[in-house]
């Protein structure tokens, strides 16, 4: 009897000091494709070669080593949004190109490339000299834009004296465009909408053109076309020979 009272003791000390039971949380399987979707314009054919992030901020979370050359150049980019840096138009997009290893061109080969004085026109030159510029399929993350004829205000001269002035307008550069702007694209959305970083007015700003809709300045509650130049109001109605989509001429890949 005592025995057994020993023996029955012991096995409730035992059940007693058991570890508790856990409650597994379960996971949810990863999937074997984590990139996300890729944006396509409408009548895009898909594609594998780049997947587009939805987000800014997604790009500031990853680490630097697992972005693609396209990723990060995009957020190099968007480091400067809002910032002075660059100068100008081409000189932002210079900075950008050396922050990310020169994706876009080697400054001894855009030397080469100029045909008048204007450091975007020779990134054109260059680009359509190697059979990079298009514009008639849709632009990857990262490439650059291309616009013509954004200057503000004529360049003009006089000619005679006193009465006689006459303003002369300034002969535009004879060139088969008149490649004056240049910026990157951040974003393509899937209903064509073309979100990219230029400098202009003396920062770093983002803007949007969409060739799908070009009467419209805002649908389904975002913006998706924007001014290039200021236009005299209409009582509200869009001006597209102000938008962006008027001065457009091409993209630039690499």
């Amino acid at each position: 009897m005592k025995k057994w009272l020993t023996l029955s003791m012991a096995a409730l000390f035992v059940i007693g000091c058991a570890p508790k039971a856990t409650v597994e949380t379960p996971t949810v399987p990863i999937a074997e494709n984590t990139q996300p979707e890729k944006k396509m314009y409408l009548g895009e054919q898909p594609s594998n070669e780049f997947y587009l992030q939805q987000e800014h901020e997604s790009y500031d979370l990853r680490p630097v080593q697992e972005l693609s050359l396209r990723e990060s150049i995009v957020q190099n980019a968007l480091m400067y949004l809002g910032k002075r840096d660059g100068g100008d138009c081409s000189g932002f997009v210079s900075l950008i190109n050396y922050k990310t290893g020169a994706p876009f061109y080697k400054e001894k080969e855009l030397s080469q490339s100029f045909d008048n004085a204007r450091k975007s026109r020779a990134m054109f030159n260059l680009m359509s000299q190697k059979g990079n510029a298009y514009e008639t399929r849709l632009p990857h993350l990262g490439d650059l834009v291309f616009f013509e004829n954004t200057e503000h205000k004529a360049a003009v001269k006089t000619k005679g004296k006193g009465k006689n002035k006459v303003a002369v307008k300034k002969p535009s550069v004879q060139v088969a465009e008149n490649i004056t702007h240049v910026g990157i694209v951040t974003k393509v959305e899937s209903d064509g909408t073309v979100e990219f970083i230029h400098h202009s007015n003396g920062k770093n700003i983002l803007d949007y053109m969409n060739f799908n809709y070009p009467m419209l300045t805002n649908k389904d509650g975002k913006v998706i076309n924007t001014y290039m130049k200021r236009c005299p109001s209409k009582g509200g109605a869009a001006q597209p020979q102000c938008m962006n989509i008027a001065f457009f001429v091409a993209y630039g890949t690499f």
